[in-house]
């Protein structure tokens, strides 16, 4: 959990340096300055990583997985609630930018004005604020951050299991796509395009709205209980197979199936076996087994096996 933690250090630096950037106006400095509620989302993220891998015990005889779930589903709803703050700002801003340069076109129509007067105008919304020439080396140096720990956090997301870690992952990463559109927007206003703020926040709003919205998803789906993948269970059957070549009195098994719990699978599945085998020649196919499948299969936490004695 390293990873989350240095995360949660460089939020709370980039939050702090904003004001040493000199990050002063409102409209550009909206997108990177969101943290998205940073701290809630990390601690959730360290919170529930950690309690989804505590052992089964007598309050959770089925073990903490769940933990993880429901956590995913937290970090997911901030990343949909944050697109769609970038969303809703972005078009505001955008009907702003339009109205403005409408405003600039009707007077231009009306009366003669000076190529002064309409520069001015033109751009009277997207220099509302004082933008400092630090403000875009803070944006450039919020994407190239964000985007390292966007790529360090979904490795380990990844190699963890951590659906919680992934959700989290996408976090940095769309702190790093509104730090583009902020560092575009102050390239846009010194060019006299203020247009392109807007334009980038809807992207990248739609961007992280998809995203966050297909780790809801998976969490909801999980939460019911919906059937592992068919890749592990592949893995699961070649590793029962292989104890069944090795073990005359292992006929067959069948109805093979498993559940996900947070980084975990539970399954359970059912052995043919030959009914003249003594109890414990049972008890050893039954580790053999499992073993196999724990050693085969790293994510899988829980095996119960039903006996088939019937010819």
């Amino acid at each position: 959990m390293q990873i989350t933690l240095i995360g949660l250090a460089a939020n709370v630096g980039l939050t702090v340096s904003k004001g040493v950037a000199g990050w002063q106006d409102d409209e550009f400095g909206f997108l990177v300055s969101r943290r998205y509620a940073f701290v809630q989302r990390d601690f959730v993220t360290l919170y529930t990583f950690k309690m989804s891998r505590k052992p089964p015990d007598q309050l959770y005889p089925y073990g903490y997985g769940k933990y993880e779930t429901v956590g995913s589903l937290a970090v997911s709803t901030l990343l949909i609630a944050g697109a769609i703050g970038i969303g809703v700002h972005s078009f505001e801003l955008l009907m702003t930018v339009l109205n403005a340069s409408q405003a600039v076109a009707e007077t231009a129509q009306s009366q003669p004005v000076s190529p002064e007067l309409i520069h001015s105008l033109s751009h009277s919304h997207s220099h509302g604020g004082v933008l400092d020439p630090n403000a875009a080396w803070f944006a450039l140096a919020s994407v190239i951050v964000k985007e390292w720990l966007y790529r360090a956090t979904i490795k380990v997301g990844k190699s963890e299991r951590s659906d919680v870690l992934i959700a989290n992952a996408w976090h940095h990463r769309s702190d790093a796509f509104s730090s583009v559109v902020a560092l575009v927007a102050i390239g846009g206003s010194y060019a006299g395009l203020p247009v392109l703020d807007p334009i980038g926040g809807l992207a990248v709003s739609g961007m992280i709205l998809k995203s966050g919205a297909g780790i809801m998803s998976n969490s909801i789906r999980e939460l019911m209980d919906t059937a592992v993948s068919e890749e592990e269970l592949t893995e699961i059957k070649a590793a029962i197979s292989k104890v069944k070549s090795q073990e005359p009195g292992l006929i067959d098994f069948h109805s093979v199936r498993g559940r996900k719990m947070g980084p975990f699978n539970h399954l359970d599945l059912v052995l043919r076996i030959e009914p003249e085998l003594q109890v414990s020649q049972v008890q050893r196919i039954e580790q053999l087994v499992r073993a196999a499948i724990k050693r085969d299969c790293g994510q899988v936490q829980e095996v119960l096996v039903l006996l088939d004695t019937g010819k």
